[in-house]
């Protein structure tokens, strides 16, 4: 799935590149946005943690080509964290991990489909402060196991923090998980 992703994406790169001399600043990050970004995302839970770390690294290589390409970059400067910071985009691991937070949300606001109401257990735990959101991290015995949305959903989603996990809006709850 990765390698077809790749491929897409970097196609979609190369024709961004012959038309490069039509298109400003904006332009550029507004076609990455619409016509690579989808890609990377695509049932990326699904898929993204049964990569190897080769894969992985290639798949970083392919975001960081597409950036270059948004900021009008060398072919071998170095990608790093302002040029994530300026372009408001997140490192592959990074957005897979947005991606899986964002269904789980969705979970919570009761806006998912109905087969994630089975995935997921929820339990409130209860604070001096507060009551907090947490779900249950299911027992799974293999690597393969633990590698499932239903393993590491519940695991990224009691990392974050409490004022994160009141937000209503899913946009907002975005932005703050970037931050």
């Amino acid at each position: 799935m990765a390698t077809k992703v790749m491929g897409k994406i970097n196609g979609r790169i190369k024709f961004l590149y012959r038309k490069n001399r039509f298109l400003d600043s904006s332009l550029r990050r507004l076609l990455c946005n619409a016509l690579v970004q989808p890609h990377f995302d695509y049932a990326c839970s699904a898929w993204y943690p049964n990569l190897t770390q080769n894969l992985k690294k290639k798949l970083q290589t392919t975001q960081n080509k597409c950036i270059r390409f948004c900021l009008q970059l060398g072919n071998r400067s170095h990608i790093g964290a302002t040029e994530f910071k300026q372009i408001n985009w997140l490192p592959i691991n990074e957005r897979f991990s947005q991606c899986v937070c964002s269904i789980i949300f969705k979970f919570f606001k009761n806006n998912c489909p109905a087969y994630m109401e089975e995935m997921f257990s929820t339990y409130t735990q209860d604070t001096t402060q507060s009551l907090t959101q947490k779900l249950r991290q299911p027992y799974r015995k293999t690597l393969k196991g633990q590698k499932g949305l239903s393993y590491q959903g519940p695991s990224l989603w009691n990392k974050i923090n409490t004022e994160c996990k009141s937000i209503t809006n899913l946009n907002t709850f975005k932005h703050s998980l970037k931050k």
